[in-house]
């Protein structure tokens, strides 16, 4: 069991996982880069720009400290340094935690603090072979996006952002009303989630005269509705 332990926490470890996290970092600095130059390209408004800058900064506040929970189990099973790159090349320890019991229970044993090293290799080699598929995809067919688009709209342009919210809201209408119903099976799931969709709307309307709350709505809405669930635990 000492093995785990050393394994997770070893400094080659630490060594692999930081080339990871960089690469993370270098490609989406490069992305923001690109983003930037595009919008001076297509001379958008530079108020408008560092708006949404700001706005897409505090919505992923709530998100980020959502996980901050759940990390800990990871980082205890699967040590610092491997649970620092998942969630940076991921971002979504559901996944995560998910792919790594598999992975531990098919080489039999189970996810936890005390595991045989061969469990535990399985248990890392599962959430990574597991993200392969949309890897590949995004490298054969992203630099395509344009053809794709022009087939998913007709050649029309114009309703391509109309294409893409749709996609957006039947995601997060999907596990909405899959919480809202289930409200005898999971009450609390239920609770928050509706407490969540009410919190949004009153900081939507209060957002209208005092913007600061239009651009924290997410995050105050996903803390207001965890909070809330929580009474019905």
């Amino acid at each position: 069991m000492e093995g785990h332990l050393h394994l997770a926490n070893h400094p080659l470890m630490y060594l692999g996982s930081s080339i990871g996290i960089i690469l993370v970092v270098i490609q989406g600095t490069y992305m923001l880069r690109k983003a930037l130059k595009t919008t001076k390209e297509l001379n958008m408004d530079k108020e408008r720009v560092k708006k949404g800058m700001k706005v897409a900064a505090m919505s992923s506040i709530g998100p980020a400290l959502g996980i901050m929970g759940s990390i800990l189990s990871l980082i205890v099973s699967l040590g610092a340094p491997v649970a620092a790159l998942r969630l940076a090349v991921i971002g979504g320890t559901n996944y995560e935690t998910m792919a790594a019991t598999f992975g531990a229970k098919a080489a039999g044993g189970e996810l936890g603090p005390v595991m045989d090293p061969t469990v535990y290799a399985n248990a890392l080699w599962t959430p990574a072979l597991g993200v392969l598929g949309w890897l590949i995809v995004t490298f054969l067919f992203a630099h395509r996006m344009e053809k794709i688009n022009d087939v998913m709209t007709g050649g029309r342009k114009e309703l391509l952002p109309a294409v893409s919210l749709g996609a957006m809201l039947g995601a997060f209408a999907y596990f909405v009303m899959n919480n809202s119903v289930n409200i005898q099976i999971n009450p609390a799931h239920a609770a928050a989630t509706i407490g969540g969709l009410v919190i949004m709307i009153i900081c939507h309307y209060i957002g209208k005269n005092i913007e600061w709350i239009g651009s924290w709505s997410l995050t105050i809405a996903m803390f207001g509705g965890a909070f809330i669930g929580m009474f019905f635990v």
